[in-house]
């Protein structure tokens, strides 16, 4: 959509493609007016392109992108990504080079959560992912708790869509974003999101989905960090649990797994606190377990080791 080198507005100027979708274009850009690097992401070509014909499907392709602005900018959060700008030029049914709209956002030279995450999973280093948990998957439900308490539903919560700044989880990607405060502008015969992560009821009813589909990816999210990269065994729109718990911890996180991705949204966690004060329980069972597992290697004879070092 935009070669190297173009500049947007007078002051971004475009200095490489760094990602591309279904729907849009993400480059790097810098902001010469205020020194600074940003993302900036488009609407692609292709998608103006299928378009060009069809003057009501740009209007509602357009009204996603602005609402994805809209809903980013009511929100400010360590574990939300920033956005500074929206710009949208030219007029609806105009042939596609005259119409273009992008947003202007933080940019963040990291990974994505997904390379936080192991192929194999983790359920054989429950130590590594107790710190997997506490340093990345807890301050996620404290970005997603903030997006829920602005009447805020992600509806595309994955890895690829958490982007890391530095080891600081940012939750990405709005454009599936449903908002109680805007109009929506998608039907309820559509089906979006991504299939291993999206809820049964996001699936049948996509318009109307809630929170608590949400609360459905973030248990996806949970179980393939500790079990292994989804698979096409692993079925969508279903319930899923650890094959095997070795351990009394492994035992609470799965119960945590198989509540989060309940089928019936009535059987899961109702909100997000809910979800992270049983799994901070499930966090105090193991910090139990290796408390016992040391006081089991204390040596029989001999004067117990005094932790002061004044035994």
């Amino acid at each position: 959509m935009f070669e190297t080198g173009a500049i947007l507005d007078d002051k971004w100027v475009i200095l490489e493609l760094i990602g591309k979708g279904a729907m849009g274009e993400v480059y790097r850009a810098h902001q010469s007016n205020l020194k600074r690097d940003v993302a900036i992401k488009v609407i692609s070509s292709e998608v103006l392109t299928e378009l060009e014909d069809d003057p009501e499907e740009q209007a509602i392709t357009f009204g996603r992108f602005e609402r994805e602005v809209q809903t980013m900018a009511r929100v400010r959060h360590t574990n939300i990504i920033n956005i500074y700008d929206y710009v949208e030029n030219g007029a609806i049914g105009a042939d596609w080079e005259d119409k273009t709209a992008f947003i202007v956002m933080e940019y963040i030279p990291g990974n994505s959560l997904r390379f936080t995450m192991v192929e194999e999973g983790l359920d054989d280093v429950p130590e590594e992912y107790v710190n997997w948990l506490e340093k990345y998957f807890l301050p996620v439900l404290d970005g997603v708790e903030v997006l829920h308490n602005n009447g805020i539903v992600h509806r595309d919560l994955k890895p690829e869509n958490i982007f890391m700044d530095g080891e600081v989880p940012k939750i990405a990607d709005f454009g599936l974003a449903r908002s109680r405060h805007m109009k929506a502008v998608t039907t309820s015969i559509e089906m979006l999101g991504t299939l291993a992560y999206m809820s049964p009821e996001q699936s049948a009813d996509f318009k109307n989905a809630g929170f608590l589909a949400d609360i459905y990816a973030l248990g996806k999210i949970l179980y393939e960090a500790v079990h292994g990269t989804l698979d096409e065994k692993t079925l969508p729109f279903t319930s899923v649990s650890l094959e095997t718990t070795e351990s009394m911890f492994l035992t609470e996180i799965n119960k945590v797994i198989e509540k989060a991705t309940a089928v019936s949204p009535a059987e899961r966690f109702q909100t997000v606190p809910e979800l992270r004060s049983t799994l901070l329980k499930s966090l105090s069972i193991y910090r139990e377990e290796q408390l016992q597992n040391l006081q089991g290697e204390v040596p029989v004879t001999g004067s117990p080791i005094k932790k002061d070092g004044y035994g």
